[in-house]
């Protein structure tokens, strides 16, 4: 886990919706909010570059200093523009270090299975995040997943990660995390094409045929 807490400077703002949003981000700026332990939600904005960095290292508890107060805060949920590239919003939650928080982290998938050198042999990956639960001050930095003996026959599910003492799951732990697949050759999809005689089958044409 980290042990320095990034920290990020806020201003408050008042005016919202979303013409003020696109006055902030055409300044550098980034429209946030701050909320939860039974505290009004507070609106501020944020320096957007900075907040890129804070994501960029991993970071999921930072520290927000508003108005020279500084407070522990969750990222709970970063919104992106529609090429899913660029921040334009980021709720903050307020946070003990020492209670229990529910986030979600990425898989990191490590190793290489020698089940790769079949042909046609592929890794699917159909989840590459899970939820857990943990103290904030024990956020794991990443989540391994050791791959390197994972065979044709093997799938790996959310319940067969080594999570970090302190940290549970907090899903169906049954969830398909990864599996070797063998995907089906195109050529042979073209092969079974020019096998035919290039009219499309009807169904029931020759029941039909039949009964005249």
């Amino acid at each position: 886990m980290s042990h320095e807490t990034p920290t990020l400077e806020a201003q408050t703002r008042t005016k919202l919706g979303s013409r003020y949003s696109i006055r902030l981000r055409e300044q550098g700026q980034l429209p946030a909010v701050i909320y939860g332990h039974k505290q009004d939600p507070l609106h501020v904005s944020v320096d957007a570059r900075a907040l890129h960095d804070v994501l960029v290292s991993g970071a999921h508890v930072i520290e927000v200093q508003v108005d020279g107060k500084a407070e522990p805060c969750l990222i709970k949920d970063v919104q992106y523009d529609y090429l899913d590239t660029t921040p334009v919003h980021v709720d903050l939650a307020r946070v003990d270090l020492n209670e229990e928080v529910e986030l979600e982290l990425e898989v990191v998938f490590k190793g290489e299975p020698a089940a790769l050198n079949e042909a046609g042999a592929m890794l699917s990956t159909p989840h590459t995040a899970v939820t857990v639960s943990c103290k904030a001050n024990a956020i794991p930095d990443e989540l391994v997943c050791d791959i390197s003996e994972l065979g044709l026959e093997d799938s790996i599910h959310a319940e067969d990660l080594k999570l970090p003492a302190g940290v549970s799951l907090s899903m169906e732990a049954n969830i398909l995390l990864a599996q070797i697949v063998i995907q089906k050759a195109v050529a042979d999809d073209e092969g079974d094409a020019e096998a035919g005689d290039g009219e499309p089958e009807v169904i029931g044409a020759k029941a039909d045929e039949a009964a005249e």
